[in-house]
Formats: structure tokens, C-alpha cells, sequence
């Protein structure tokens, strides 16, 4: 009976182990969905260049990865915009997302094991964690992922070396640094660094592991002065948290989130090191034989059935990493957030609708310039704008986006977009030839540029930014169609775009004349396109924000030659206000002013005009109520109405 209990026994642990990441397959499972569903990384891939201006960028063709070979984590920023295009389909989005994760857990679990911690998968998710927490702030952190997955690749090959001469082992680790600089910058050369110093210094008491940080950074600062012709600062934050670029716009927790990215494996096991030896000293016990020990040994099995907390060990552990994210998502959760990046992914898509459907979900406290300005393009579009402009946060300097002194990649973009539609043609091809030139490869400036070259009639030049264009795998298909329709002609859409903005083109000898104020430049294309329809509702909506009544009673008779059935009720609720404020009484006749739009603006007079110190806050919550989405409201008190 003993010899079976025994043979049972020793066939147990002849078993082999369920290997780590096994145990987090039901983490990194819940962690796809959350990234394919809610995150969606397609979303992602439309803020890269511009809401994420240093995004890296992928190209075709033996040039683009010649000039990436050429810099310093050239590599890692071909295979980082490589890998991005797969953030097209949202699905594949998450795959590739997950696997960096998977693979950088991996890499963490061994380099603890290593440091005497063999049982660390679920600490070793962490850095998982950080990553997957940084995708919720659509931020794109694969580039610095892999630069320290590479580190950590790199750094048993040094460990492991046979040879254990000083100048062996000085020169290997040169060798090393120098490529992990040059294929994965700094980001996977202080991460090689520090495995080493940690490994060598903590795990084996090797003195020669102090000299491998200045060594490298001596390295780095050489390869950059030397070899890269970048200066020692651009080289040494390249790929790190310590690069503005980033981390701009970040707080306080994300920007921890980046910081433990980098930094968690080597301190996880470096205290790994400094604490192993204490444990090991705790666990040692003496040895003494008893008579009972032999009945022990028999009831052994049993005692351990009596004690299932052991049994719950790996599913606590296995459930500690989704409850880190599940807090992580609760504590860090921003209404405003995937909006933002939601409503760009609309406008890039020209779902005018889905805008105008994601406005009316929007937080009323919160408001972006950028979703602003796509929400006033939306309104537009589907013919609201002179009617439901006040319906929505706004800001002023939404209309051309005048927020900024110095003009950010997404407000070139938009720009761009958008002056090519008012048929600003010239200012269209500045703002993204300036992207180009800046940005090298941005898909979206170069069909700009295409489409600018076809509205003046240069299909020689478009054909040069087409075949660019090509070079794209997600835009190539749409390059191929649009030379085959150089060729063969455009669709009924096409030409009717084309047709439209080409009435407005204007003296091209004559230049951009710069940022000029925006009813100006509004004017200057009516005057140059008197049927313009959208530069007139963009100026009156310029007049509407700034509280110009005066010019919208001017601009009134254009009305008629651009189609309009009627006065749109914003501007009559603004002539009512200009003829009220001059004293003049009724507007005239001819106006043909709603006999409804009349009395909402007696009914707002006399409501406004009984506001007292007793009232004042109920007459100004009844007046957002019954007026808040009017111009009435707006005028009176500099803001939308919203509840």
C-alpha cells in the first residue's frame, strides 16, 4: 500500500507544470475584447501623424527602409509602422496588441525567475497592464513596448555567455548596446543595461557590472554624435518617457503607466535579488528525524486535501491581473476620451451623421475645439448649421480652429480638409505640403495634395503624389482608382466636387497671404464665389459666435441667389435681436419673418427683462430651459444653454 501511495506521488511530480502564461490566458482573452470592442485600435490608426504626430510611419519600397536603417531605432520604428497598419481593422488591432503584451510578460516572468521569483507570472503582467491602460488613453505605446521587449531579449545573451574574461565580456556588451541603440534605440539599450548592472552586480556579485551604464551611455552618445550626426540629447531620449512628444497631454497616471513600462522589470528584479537570499534563509529548516516521522509521511497526502487554500492559490493569481485592469479602467475612466478620437475617425471618414449622432451624447460640462470644429462640419453637411448650431458645446474657435499660435499636425490636417471644400485652394496645398515635408510619409496630406493638383487641372502632378500615395498598403487601393480615373474619368461625385470648388479657385501667382482673420478670409471667397454656400454659412456662423447682428441683416439678400426657401431661424433670431437693440421695432415685411420665431423672441424679451436679485436663478433656468438652444440665449450671455 506504501509502494503504490509512493509510485502515485513521485508520477505526480513527474508531471509537467502548466506553463505560466497559461494561467493568463483568461486575462489576455478579456484583455482583446476590451481592446477590439471598446478601444477599438481602428480608431488609433486615424490618429497617427496627427493627434499622435510622431506615430511611426510605414512605407513600401527599398528606400523608406534604407532611410529607416539610417537613424538610430530605424528598426523598431519600420516594424512599430509595420505592425500599426494591422490598428486598420480594429480585430487585428487587438491581436497585435495582446501579442506585445504576451510576449513582453514573457520576457519579464523569465528575467525574474532568473533573479529567484520562478512562480511571477501574474507580477510579470504588469507591464501588460500599462500598456493595454494606455491604449484606453489612445495612446500608440507598441514602439516603446518593443524597444523593451528587444532589450530583454538581448539581455541573456550576454548573461549566458560562456567566456568569463573581463575583456570578453566588455567587449560582447558593447557589441550589444551598440546594436540594441541602433536597431531599438534608447529605450532597449538602458533596458539591456540595467539587466546586466541588476544580474551581474545583485545576482552574481560581479564588479565589472558598475561599468555597464556609463559604457553604454557612452555609446549612445558616441553613435549619435559619431555615426547618426543627431545630437547626444535626441539620441538618448529617442523611444523613451522622456521624450515631450510622448507624454504631452498626459497626466499624472498615464504618465506613470509610460515610467512603469519601462522601469518595472528591472526594479521588480533587482529587489528579487536583494530579498531571495533573506527568504531563502527563512525557509531553511532543521532536520530532525522523529519515530512518527514514518506515520507522517503516510498521512501526508490526506493532511494536504484538509488545506484547500493552496487549491486557490493560482486562480487568485490568475484573476489578480484582470482585477488590476478592471481598477485600473474604473479609477481612470474619461467621458470625453474616445469622443474625441471618435469623432476624428468620422471626419476622416466623411460620416457627417455619425458626428451629429455623437453630439448629441456629449458630455454638456466638457468640450473639444477639434470635436467642435467636426461638429460644426457635420451640421453643415447635413443642412443644420444655420439651425441647430447652439444645440452643442461650442467654441468659438472652432469654426477655422484660430486656437493655437502655433498650428499642431491635426489642425494642419483639418485645415487643409476643410479650406480645399471652401475652395481656399492655395491655402489647402500649403498646410499640407508643410505636413509632408515635415512628416515625410502622411497618407492622408498626400492625397490632399493629389486631389489639390486634379482641382487645378495639373494630372501630371497629381499622377507624382499618386504613385506616392501607392506606397501605402492601406491607401493603395484608393491611389490605383483615382489614376484609373485620371484616365478613364472621374465618378458623377467626383465631378461635381471638382466642379464646385473650381469657381473659387484664385490668382495662384498671388501667394497665401497667411492667417488672416476669419471673416476675412470667408469674405475674399464669397467674393471670388458668390455661390458659394458654404463659405456664406461659415461667415454667418463667425458672425453668430461673435455677436455681429449688424453683418447678419447685411448679408440677408444673398439668401435668395443661394437658394435658401426661407430665412433659417438662427439668423432670423438674430436680425429680431439687431432691429431690437436698434429701436427700429419690426424688421420689415419683405424679411418675412416666422410669426413663431416672433413670439419665442417676446416671450425671451419678457422673461429676460423680469430677471431681478429675488428670481434671477429661477428666470435663468427657465430661460435655459425654453431657450437655451437659441441664438436669443447665446447672445444674452456669451454661451450655449445646455442642461
Amino acid at each position: 500500500m506504501a509502494k503504490s501511495e509512493d509510485k502515485t506521488m513521485e508520477a505526480s511530480h513527474r508531471k509537467p507544470r502548466i506553463p505560466g502564461l497559461l494561467m493568463l490566458l483568461p486575462f489576455f482573452a478579456l484583455s482583446f475584447v476590451y481592446l477590439w470592442l471598446v478601444v477599438e485600435p481602428r480608431l488609433i490608426y486615424y490618429t497617427m501623424g496627427t493627434i499622435l504626430s510622431d506615430a511611426p510611419q510605414f512605407a513600401t519600397g527599398r528606400a523608406f527602409l534604407s532611410e529607416s536603417l539610417n537613424a538610430p531605432a530605424g528598426l523598431l520604428a519600420y516594424a512599430s509602422g509595420f505592425l500599426s497598419l494591422g490598428f486598420y481593422c480594429s480585430w487585428l488591432g487587438a491581436v497585435i496588441i495582446v501579442l506585445a503584451g504576451v510576449g513582453l510578460t514573457e520576457l519579464t516572468r523569465r528575467h525574474l525567475a532568473k533573479a529567484g521569483l520562478p512562480k511571477a507570472a501574474g507580477l510579470a503582467a504588469l507591464p501588460a497592464i500599462a500598456m493595454f491602460l494606455l491604449y484606453g488613453h489612445y495612446r500608440h505605446p507598441l514602439p516603446m513596448c518593443l524597444a523593451v521587449s528587444f532589450g530583454l531579449l538581448l539581455a541573456p545573451l550576454f548573461e549566458d555567455l560562456p567566456a568569463r574574461r573581463t575583456p570578453v565580456r566588455l567587449a560582447w556588451f558593447c557589441l550589444l548596446a551598440a546594436v540594441a541603440f541602433w536597431l531599438a534605440g534608447s529605450g532597449a539599450l538602458l533596458t539591456l543595461a540595467l539587466m546586466a548592472v541588476i544580474h551581474g552586480g545583485f545576482g552574481r556579485r560581479d564588479w565589472l557590472a558598475a561599468a555597464f551604464l556609463p559604457i553604454g551611455a557612452a555609446i549612445a552618445w558616441t553613435l549619435s554624435e559619431y555615426l547618426f550626426l543627431i545630437s547626444a540629447r535626441q539620441g538618448f531620449i529617442a523611444w523613451t518617457p522622456l521624450e515631450r512628444s510622448a507624454t504631452v497631454g498626459l497626466g499624472l497616471f498615464p504618465k506613470t503607466l509610460m515610467l512603469l513600462l519601462y522601469v518595472f522589470t528591472p526594479l521588480a528584479a533587482m529587489a528579487t535579488h536583494m530579498v531571495s537570499p533573506l527568504l531563502a534563509m527563512w525557509r531553511r529548516k532543521p532536520v530532525t528525524k522523529r519515530k512518527h516521522d514514518k506515520d507522517k509521511s503516510k498521512h501526508a497526502a490526506t493532511e494536504r486535501k484538509r488545506f484547500p487554500l493552496a487549491a486557490l492559490a493560482r486562480p487568485i493569481l490568475a484573476a489578480l491581473p484582470v482585477a488590476l485592469l478592471a481598477l485600473g479602467l474604473y479609477f481612470d475612466r474619461d467621458e470625453l476620451r474616445k469622443p474625441y478620437v471618435l469623432s476624428n475617425y468620422y471626419w476622416s471618414q466623411k460620416q457627417w451623421d455619425k458626428i451629429v449622432e455623437l453630439a448629441a451624447r456629449l458630455p454638456k460640462s466638457k468640450s473639444n475645439v477639434f470635436v467642435n470644429h467636426d461638429i460644426l462640419r457635420a451640421l453643415y453637411h447635413t443642412g443644420r448649421l444655420p439651425y441647430d448650431m447652439f444645440r452643442f458645446p461650442l467654441v468659438p474657435e472652432a469654426i477655422l480652429l484660430t486656437h493655437e499660435n502655433s498650428e499642431s499636425d491635426l489642425t494642419q490636417l483639418k485645415l487643409s480638409d476643410i479650406f480645399l471644400e471652401l475652395g481656399h485652394v492655395n491655402m489647402a496645398q500649403k498646410l499640407a505640403s508643410e505636413l509632408v515635408a515635415t512628416k515625410g510619409h502622411p497618407s492622408a496630406a498626400i492625397e490632399k495634395l493629389a486631389w489639390v493638383h486634379i482641382i487645378k487641372g495639373q494630372p501630371s502632378a497629381a499622377r507624382v503624389y499618386l504613385n506616392a500615395l501607392k506606397e501605402d498598403p492601406i491607401y493603395r487601393r484608393r491611389a490605383r482608382s483615382m489614376l484609373d480615373a485620371l484616365d478613364g474619368g472621374f465618378t458623377a461625385d467626383q465631378i461635381a466636387f471638382i466642379d464646385r470648388i473650381r469657381p473659387s479657385l484664385g490668382d495662384e501667382a498671388a501667394g497665401v497671404t497667411g492667417a488672416e482673420p476669419v471673416d476675412q478670409t470667408l469674405t475674399a471667397l464669397l467674393r471670388r464665389n458668390p455661390a458659394n454656400r458654404m463659405a456664406f454659412e461659415y461667415l454667418m456662423a463667425c458672425y453668430l459666435v461673435t455677436g455681429r447682428v449688424d453683418k447678419i441683416v447685411e448679408n440677408v439678400d444673398r439668401l435668395g441667389d443661394l437658394g435658401y426657401a426661407r430665412i433659417p431661424t438662427l439668423y432670423e433670431e438674430a436680425i429680431l435681436i439687431h432691429y431690437g437693440i436698434q429701436g427700429k421695432g419690426a424688421p420689415p415685411a419683405r424679411l418675412n419673418i416666422s410669426p413663431d420665431t416672433l413670439r419665442r423672441y417676446e416671450r425671451f424679451a419678457q422673461i429676460r427683462n423680469s430677471m431681478g436679485p429675488q428670481n434671477q436663478q429661477a428666470a435663468f433656468n427657465l430661460l435655459i430651459r425654453e431657450f437655451g438652444t437659441s441664438y436669443f440665449f447665446y447672445y444674452s450671455f456669451g454661451r450655449v444653454g445646455l442642461v
